[in-house]
């Protein structure tokens, strides 16, 4: 009996001795992968001093990237992310070097040499999407309308209960909300002339079709598409 006895003992330390291991090789995996995504997030950033309502200052980490040609401009446009805190989620995401950054300012670089224009003071807003809006028709784009994008609104660890529609013209400026806020933007399209933005909107329990002059983001009609099912 001591034979097989011995044997068993063997199988039992040689497989205790396995998954020891497999669980350093997990652990292995783990840290690394974390060291790798602290790296990759940490790509094309700089840290910034910026001085908070009570006077006080804070350092600010901030990325620059997606530099993007306004199509039928001398302009250029830069996207501006912050790092949120670890397991901060908002829902709506722009960027592509993790979950926890997101887009929250807009620069906008002229041709001439001129300074850089910041759509907004601060980098506290939540963009949900940037869009240069064209007609487009059969794969071909006209030179960029406006500049569309949707600003979420919400305190940063869920789901935004509401998103703001806005545009600005292809410089940054004259920057217009398009109406309230609203819980979601289903669609968008622009006319055959260039003149009109249509929006397919949920807005307080209704489906609406609102319309915008393009020239100036001025309201020109809404339509009730469908009274929604409350819940």
């Amino acid at each position: 009996m001591s034979e097989p006895s011995r044997f068993f003992r063997w199988i039992y330390r040689l497989l205790g001795i396995g998954g020891l291991c497999l669980l350093l090789a997990i652990g292995y995996m783990i840290i690394a992968g974390e060291i790798s995504s602290r790296r990759w997030q940490q790509r094309d950033t700089v840290t910034m001093e910026k001085t908070t309502a009570d006077g006080s200052k804070v350092e600010e980490t901030l990325r620059f990237g997606d530099v993007a040609a306004i199509r039928g401009s001398p302009m250029r446009m830069i996207k501006v992310e912050s790092q949120l805190e670890r397991g901060a989620r908002l829902g709506l995401s722009s960027g592509g070097y993790g979950w926890n950054f997101r887009t929250r300012n807009l620069v906008f670089l002229p041709a001439n040499g001129v300074a850089a224009k910041w759509l907004f003071k601060d980098n506290e807003q939540y963009f949900g999407e940037v869009e240069q809006l064209c007609v487009c028709a059969d794969g071909v784009k006209s030179p960029t309308l406006a500049l569309y994008f949707e600003i979420a609104h919400g305190d940063g660890d869920r789901r935004p209960g509401v998103v703001l529609p806005a545009a600005t013209r292809v410089d940054g400026s004259g920057y217009t909300p398009l109406g309230t806020p609203v819980a979601r933007v289903l669609d968008k399209d622009v006319s055959e002339d260039g003149m009109v933005l249509g929006l397919l909107v949920e807005d307080n329990g209704k489906l609406l079709y609102r319309q915008f002059s393009l020239p100036d983001f001025a309201p020109v009609s809404e339509q009730l598409v469908t009274q929604l099912q409350r819940k």
